[in-house]
């Protein structure tokens, strides 16, 4: 286990935290249910970032949640982030100001803003007493209630998280919390041990490259020997991930991407990643398209040894552009329940060969190769 944890540690990007326990999370009908049992457990602080809070019933049970803590004298603060945020409900808005919540925007469109109003924070982080964390994909819209069991559900992992590595999950929120509002939180204590998970959180932010995420997910897969099972929401490979992937594959490791088909909710995303499925599918690289609804999944795991798994898409707008916040850990029970969710995924999934490739009309073509053109911004 040190072995993989130094090769991990390796990639630059952190370093592990021992001691912390790890709950799977899939789908709304869990991820949503642990999340308001925590908050509305608060006792001193609830720390919330997010990019997705949209007007909905959920975003509605969530601001009762916050609300009520914050009327019980619970520290309460939440950051938006101000585009993924902007069609949260203003009345919503009011009663979380008035009932004592501290609601931040991140880089709002205004002047001051407008030289980094491409670079949005993508995290989610939801800390509880700094003792409790979330991370995952999900965002606060009804789009994600329920099971995953068609469309209007969409497919989603969460992780719930205590013990130490709490701690760098608060990190994550006052490094946007400082930015947004210029107070500088204190840090809390080192939370106690509590379970037997060591994890390792990577935090991203627009910078030099190559960025910390771009090296965690390059190093991820150039450490594979046996598999790299690939879950992603938006699939946009930068020429560098592109070259890692085919390498891993010619090295006999069995590499499998699954993203979204026709029923993405980012139609150009899909397009572009679609230009990119020959090259992968010649090297080997089998890629599936989900079909049941959205899958917003984001988890890498590595011959079911290692996992990543958070708010980053393999795409260059979560690699390069947006704050991000990934944790790796290397914990049999959860990969394994990863790995065996993939497989139950790739069920309801369609798998592109090259035989429905050559099918593809030249609009079509035409189509996937005009939207590569913005993989950029993406």
């Amino acid at each position: 286990m040190k072995k993989y944890q130094k090769q991990f540690e390796s990639f630059g990007t952190g370093e592990f935290r021992g001691g912390n326990e790890l709950t799977l999370l899939q789908n709304g009908a869990a991820i949503f249910p642990a999340m308001l049992e925590a908050i509305r457990g608060a006792q001193s602080s609830i720390e919330f970032v997010t990019y997705v809070y949209w007007h909905s019933k959920i975003a509605t049970e969530f601001a009762d949640a916050l609300c009520e803590r914050a009327r019980a004298g619970v520290a309460v603060r939440l950051l938006v982030d101000a585009i993924g945020g902007a069609i949260m409900s203003t009345r919503t808005v009011g009663a979380l100001e008035q009932a004592g919540v501290k609601i931040a925007w991140y880089r709002p469109l205004r002047f001051g803003y407008l030289r980094r109003a491409n670079h949005r924070t993508h995290r989610k982080i939801l800390i509880i007493d700094a003792q409790i964390g979330f991370t995952g994909g999900v965002g606060i819209a009804d789009q994600w209630d329920g099971n995953g069991s068609g469309p209007g559900q969409w497919r989603e992992t969460h992780f719930r998280i205590t013990g130490p590595a709490c701690l760098d999950m608060v990190l994550g929120f006052h490094e946007n919390w400082l930015e947004a509002t210029n107070e500088d939180l204190p840090l809390p204590e080192l939370p106690a041990p509590t379970g037997n998970v060591s994890i390792l959180t990577t935090l991203s932010s627009n910078g030099p490259r190559p960025t910390p995420m771009e090296r965690l997910f390059e190093g991820a897969i150039a450490a594979a020997t046996k598999k790299l099972w690939i879950t992603t929401a938006y699939f946009v490979p930068s020429p560098e991930l592109i070259q890692a992937l085919c390498l891993a594959a010619s090295k006999n490791v069995d590499v499998r991407i699954l993203t979204n088909g026709l029923r993405t909710n980012h139609k150009v995303t899909l397009m572009a990643g679609r230009a990119k499925y020959d090259e992968l599918i010649a090297a080997g690289i089998k890629i599936y398209e989900y079909q049941r609804t959205v899958i917003h999944v984001k988890v890498i795991t590595v011959d079911g040894i290692w996992a990543t798994t958070g708010s980053t898409n393999l795409d260059y707008r979560s690699l390069v552009l947006n704050d991000e916040l990934n944790i790796s850990f290397l914990d049999d029970e959860n990969i394994t329940q990863l790995d065996t969710q993939f497989l139950r995924d790739l069920q309801d999934s369609q798998e592109i060969n090259r035989a429905s490739r050559q099918n593809l009309s030249w609009p079509q073509r035409l189509l996937e190769q005009s939207s590569s053109a913005f993989s950029k911004q993406l």
